[in-house]
């Protein structure tokens, strides 16, 4: 009777191994002795406590996903007032009508003018449905402590709107100079553009060029300078896809 009765409770803890191997998380799913020699499955129990596992995880769903969206949606928005607050900086709100933020075309990565490793996004301004600026990113590899992220609006002539640093290593209380919170430095890019301004010029004055710098502060002026002139040279290359209409 041993023998018949092992091979009765191998056989169904055979057959229920695929039950407990789904329903891994429950600490009950397992076989029980129920009455005397029987050996008997929780094949009911099992499905009972998955049902009401169901119903937990879809009543939690149901709970959390209008806070999930409330909070993305706050998010976003956010996103977007800080983008906004950015461009203000650079881009004055008379130059365009449009939503700005909803007029956008995808930049593929650029080595040589933009320096950008990866996809950026640009944002088109439109006046009256005519093009009238454009904004984008750009990096200045070679600053005195690595990358420097910058962002620009070049208006439709080629000039430039406005230039801002987004972020940076530079050395504090020397190199830091280039945020518009510590100087007005970076406002001397605005109206620079590849027509009024050759390109021996796109120099800092230690180097026989146009721009200012501050004193034992030079590599961080000379790489902004660099790679503004570098973004123009992008925008001119480039101004017909960046307003292309998608």
């Amino acid at each position: 009777w041993r023998g018949v009765r092992g091979a009765i409770y191998e056989y169904v803890r055979t057959v229920n191994r695929r039950v407990y191997q789904a329903a891994g998380i429950w600490p009950q799913a397992k076989e029980i002795r129920t009455g005397g020699n029987d050996v008997k499955p929780l094949s009911k129990l099992n499905k009972r406590n998955a049902l009401i596992l169901l119903g937990v995880i879809i009543l939690g769903l149901a709970i959390l996903a209008p806070i999930n969206s409330v909070t993305r949606e706050i998010v976003i928005k956010r996103e977007e007032e800080e983008k906004m607050r950015v461009i203000g900086q650079i881009l004055p709100q008379e130059l365009y009508d449009n939503r700005l933020l909803r007029d956008s075309v995808k930049v593929p990565p650029d080595q040589d003018l933009l320096r950008t490793r990866n996809r950026t996004v640009a944002y088109r301004a439109r006046l009256q449905g005519k093009p009238s600026a454009v904004i984008f990113e750009m990096t200045a590899p070679d600053g005195y402590s690595g990358n420097i992220f910058l962002i620009i609006a070049v208006k439709e002539d080629g000039s430039v709107s406005g230039v801002r640093v987004l972020n940076h290593n530079e050395t504090p209380g020397l190199g830091d100079y280039i945020e518009i919170v510590k100087s007005n430095w970076i406002k001397i890019f605005g109206g620079a553009s590849l027509k009024n301004t050759s390109d021996a010029r796109w120099e800092v004055r230690k180097d026989s060029g146009r721009f200012d710098f501050v004193a034992r502060a030079t590599l961080s002026a000379r790489a902004i300078v660099h790679a503004v002139h570098r973004a123009l040279k992008y925008y001119e290359a480039h101004k017909e896809e960046l307003f292309r209409e998608t």
